[in-house]
């Protein structure tokens, strides 16, 4: 749980950890007690909240290029999303406080059909220039793949593997990867190398999910990202 990547080597960086469960309608009576526990909690500072027509949000900002942290309740999940916290025990904090609440009103006993996270970031390579991090990425392939005629101006490699997958690539200062995903005012537009790692389980056998299992998923996710910052952080 502890961080394991130097802040100093993170540029831009955003987790998302969700449950999902059979729909549940009582959340839908419940939204009113559910928003009143969270914001007198200060689960998350500051927050502002939003009722839809069957879903709970709670945020840090109503101005979406300032929101950092969000609380995403509706009938079949609940998602913890920040992309600004402390540590990584921090936010597990956040989403096991959300996640508690939740429980205490409408019930702990929840149906939870998958557990995911996904952790998502950018971070700081060695070389300076991103053509030379687009040619040390290249190193790591076989250069038969790559035809003389067909330049490559990026390069992005996916894995899928049981229960979750992973995808790397080098980053530019403009690159659609920083707009989609860390488009809030402050994020860091550098050079190097982006991760976007996802790992889940799914509960076919209808099992008790708990806080300590759902805290496994999260720590693959983080130990994925960690490993592959180690073996990028040298391009």
């Amino acid at each position: 749980m502890e961080n394991l990547i130097p802040s100093s080597k993170i540029s831009n960086r955003k987790v998302i950890l969700e449950v999902r469960f059979k729909s549940n309608p009582l959340i839908l009576d419940k939204r009113g007690e559910i928003v009143r526990k969270l914001v007198s909690s200060d689960v998350i500072k500051n927050s502002h909240w939003e009722l839809g027509n069957g879903e709970i949000k709670l945020v840090d900002s109503l101005e979406n290029d300032l929101n950092r942290n969000t609380i995403f309740i509706n009938m079949n999940r609940i998602s913890v999303i920040s992309s600004k916290f402390d540590s990584n025990q921090s936010f597990f904090n956040q989403f096991e406080q959300s996640y508690k609440i939740l429980t205490e009103i409408i019930g702990s006993d929840l149906e939870i059909t998958r557990v995911g996270c996904r952790v998502l970031g950018t971070y700081k390579a060695k070389s300076s220039t991103y053509s030379d991090v687009l040619k040390n990425f290249k190193s790591f392939f076989n250069t038969s793949i790559f035809l003389d005629d067909f330049q490559a101006r990026d390069l992005m490699f996916s894995i899928v593997y049981d229960n979750g997958r992973y995808v790397v690539g080098p980053i530019n200062k403009e690159d659609g990867f920083l707009e989609k995903e860390f488009s809030y005012e402050g994020c860091v537009k550098s050079i190097g190398f982006g991760i976007d790692t996802d790992n889940f389980i799914l509960n076919t056998d209808k099992s008790k999910i708990t806080i300590p299992k759902i805290k496994d998923v999260f720590i693959a996710s983080i130990s994925v990202e960690n490993s592959l910052f180690n073996k990028l952080s040298s391009i």
